[in-house]
């Protein structure tokens, strides 16, 4: 049935006096309601709700009226003991549902609403403008201008303009979460950066305050990307800011939310084992929003600049380092850059480039890294401790010692089950496998879980055996690594098994893996050097002595290394003789003769008697 509108558009049309400028309007007036109808049937047939025009105060009271209903009706899948009953009140929520979508469509789309939005979005900028300035002051103050030119071991060492040294966990983080870098480039710079630049940032694992700082440096970038948004390029770049902020929001709502039921820094009581009814914030090490913000710590001053000060690109001499330890520390950091590219191309494959996915495994390999470091860390600290202390220790380091274990226990379980929400297992209520979800982990994941895995058991395995040479008993934490280690069973067997389904075998380790007796090595030999090869490297360059009475100091020394007896004239023969010996024969007396008989005893005969 033709509508009134397109009879008319006929009837003009067929009409002989019509001229030919009203013909041509016609014609597009009509293509354009064809146009309009099939985009119309298209979005329905998506699903899409066609927003109608409803103004902002009934659009507004329905949706509250709505959303009133539906909490008293509880869900879809509202249970009823009347069976009719449950059918009417599900049949009421479906239409409930359909109703919110139409009004809250129309809602958004007025321009009261929209105006309304605004002025919240510009009261939150307000409310933590000062916040994040100062974030990022403190950032900066343990930032220094150079930071992309310098490397871990370089941030860590070097002293800093007030006469410090910054810490490490600092300077891995600014070289690991190498987005913080951007803090010291020029605004102007990032805005002219590629999109696949920014994408590529390591973003995962920031405090808030590191939220903040980043936040308060790029706010003034996001409006230029946005008003540039038609281009694909620079819309990629107005995707990753919105992904920045909303992750900084997220993360203030719920620190926010944290603080108002517990209490902000310097009145945050724990809740304590020995006085549960006394409450206080439950949550054990980085669970803790206020505890997470604090690792690491920017409340202290390292004299770098806090003002907007730049990096900019300079031919600088090269600066005054071991040309092997060098060479290494850039071989190292170009393999990790490397395998962090190669991760990065394996996920947006994986995922297929959704970007929230890949931003999600990118998080959990930086973090599944940050655990193996953490666990080589910890056992070349205890194996250290072992070799300097052995197993004869006082009480109070029987106490240190089980005090680090018990922390360390702790953080190690945060991260695994971390891991193991991340494989969809289920982590809450009743165990049932049943309700686990579908593993989606990429292959780069996996390997990197297994790692975790093994280095987990090697871990406890150490624990233990130390706790029990030490004759320390602690059932809470046996009970504790007891559960880990079913967890991580069923951990591993889970990773297995996604690797048989994706038909890929388990990617090679990340990473050479020390053995303890390798550990030990090291460790005894930076405490206890070899004095003899110092003596040799020291001393036997040395240009020969003339001829003395006695054989003291460096001759005998030399001569007494051999093994062999030396004869009693002075002079260059018992150099000789010391040499000679240094075989499996005897010194015999002084002359050339004793350097060739020493040549041939490093063979299977003896120095012979003969002079020169």
């Amino acid at each position: 049935v033709k509508s009134v509108r397109t009879m008319s558009i006929i009837k003009h049309q067929k009409d002989p006096s019509t001229s030919p400028e009203h013909l041509k309007l016609l014609e597009e007036l009509a293509e354009a309601k064809k146009a309009r109808q099939k985009l119309e049937k298209q979005l329905k047939q998506a699903g899409i709700q066609i927003a109608e025009d409803i103004p902002y105060d009934e659009a507004k009271s329905k949706v509250e009226t709505i959303a009133a209903r539906m909490g008293e009706i509880g869900s879809a899948d509202v249970v009823h003991e009347d069976k009719a009953e449950q059918a009417k009140l599900r049949e009421e929520y479906f239409k409930l549902e359909q109703d919110m979508e139409k009004y809250n469509v129309a809602l958004t789309l007025t321009d009261e609403y929209i105006e309304e939005q605004e002025e919240l979005e510009a009261k939150w900028e307000r409310d933590n403008l000062n916040d994040n300035i100062e974030a990022l002051k403190k950032l900066r103050r343990h930032m220094p201008v150079e930071v992309k030119s310098m490397s871990e071991a370089q941030l860590s060492s070097q002293i800093t303009p007030n006469g410090k040294v910054l810490p490490k966990d600092i300077a891995k983080k600014f070289k690991r979460t190498n987005v913080l870098q951007l803090l010291r480039s020029d605004p102007d710079d990032i805005v002219k950066m590629h999109p696949s630049t920014l994408e590529n940032y390591r973003v995962t694992g920031m405090t808030l305050t590191e939220r903040r700082a980043m936040y308060a440096h790029l706010q003034d970038i996001g409006p230029k990307w946005k008003a540039m948004s038609a281009d694909a390029m620079t819309e990629r770049k107005w995707t990753w800011f919105g992904m920045m902020k909303e992750n900084f929001k997220s993360n203030l709502e719920m620190y926010n939310h944290h603080v108002a039921k517990y209490g902000p820094p310097g009145n945050h009581p724990y809740l304590s084992r020995k006085d549960p009814d006394k409450g206080g914030c439950p949550m054990i090490g980085k669970q803790c929003p206020l505890r997470a913000d604090r690792a690491p710590s920017y409340e202290d001053d390292y004299g770098f600049t806090d003002e907007a000060i730049y990096e900019v690109s300079t031919v600088k001499k090269a600066d005054v380092e071991d040309s092997g330890a060098k060479a290494i520390r850039e071989a190292q950091e170009l393999a990790r850059d490397k395998r962090a590219n190669e991760r990065s191309d394996i996920l947006k494959k994986h995922y297929k480039g959704k970007v929230l996915q890949v931003s999600l495994a990118n998080g959990s390999c930086e973090s599944m890294d940050a655990t193996l470091d953490s666990v080589e860390s910890l056992l070349k600290q205890w194996i250290e401790c072992r070799v300097n202390e052995g197993n004869d220790v006082s009480d109070e380091q029987k106490r240190k010692e089980v005090s680090r274990f018990s922390d360390a226990l702790n953080e190690l379980k945060l991260s695994v089950l971390q891991y193991a929400e991340r494989s969809g297992m289920q982590l809450t209520g009743k165990k049932d496998t049943n309700a686990d979800k579908i593993d989606i982990r990429s292959s780069v994941e996996l390997g990197l879980c297994e790692e975790v895995c093994n280095a987990a058991i090697h871990f406890f395995s150490e624990m233990e055996e130390r706790m029990e040479q030490i004759g320390v008993k602690d059932g809470r934490m046996k009970s504790s690594i007891n559960q880990l280690r079913e967890f991580l069973d069923e951990l591993h067997e889970r990773n297995i098994n996604t690797l048989k389904h994706m038909g890929v075998e388990n990617p090679p380790p990340s990473r050479k893996t020390k053995t303890r007796k390798e550990m030990e090595k090291e460790a005894r030999e930076q405490i206890l050097p070899v004095v003899e090869e110092s003596v040799e490297e020291e001393d036997y360059g040395a240009p020969p002595q003339a001829a003395m009475a006695g054989r003291g100091g460096l001759m005998a020394a030399i001569a007494g290394r051999g093994g062999g007896g030396g004869g009693d004239s002075g002079g260059r023969g018992d150099l000789m003789s010391a040499i000679a010996g240094r075989g499996r024969g005897r010194g015999g007396g002084g002359g050339r003769g004793d350097l060739m008989s020493a040549i041939a005893g490093r063979g299977r005969g003896r120095g012979g008697d003969s002079g020169g």
